[in-house]
This record gives C-alpha cells, sequence and structure tokens, in this order.
C-alpha cells in the first residue's frame, strides 16, 4: 500500500468503507474519508479510529485493505 493507493480509496465517489489489515494482525475500520490523513509519497498515515484514539500508521506495515459495504444510518 502506498499513500497514493490510499489516496485513491479515500477520494471514490461514493466512498466505500475500508478495513485496514496491518502485519500484526490488527485491523482498523474506516467508514468515512475523514478518519484518513495522509499526503502523497509520505510514509505514513493517520487514522481516527472510532474509539477516539489517532494511530500512525506506517504504510509498510500495512498487510492489505479491504473495502466493506456501508453500513445502514
Amino acid at each position: 500500500m502506498t499513500a497514493s493507493q490510499l489516496l485513491e480509496l479515500m477520494n471514490r465517489v461514493p466512498f466505500q468503507p475500508i478495513e485496514i489489515h496491518l502485519n500484526n494482525g490488527s485491523h482498523m475500520k474506516v467508514d468515512h474519508p475523514y478518519q484518513i490523513a495522509t499526503q502523497p509519497n509520505a510514509a505514513a498515515c493517520t487514522v481516527f479510529c472510532d474509539d477516539g484514539l489517532m494511530r500512525i500508521v506506517a504504510y509498510r506495515n500495512i498487510a492489505e485493505v479491504i473495502t466493506t459495504e456501508p453500513q445502514p444510518a
């Protein structure tokens, strides 16, 4: 995963929620594009999680990203 690839996922219209799976087995659910901050060619992104925590994630630690179906409001 690269910053450019994540930016593409963030800018999809309509946005599709994603799950970011890390090499250590943990994962984060991203329901809205504003929950992620990054820049092109960055080495890491910031993910604002539903539990109120902010996590800085190095792209080299991302094992996979899965798109999921939006949850009904």
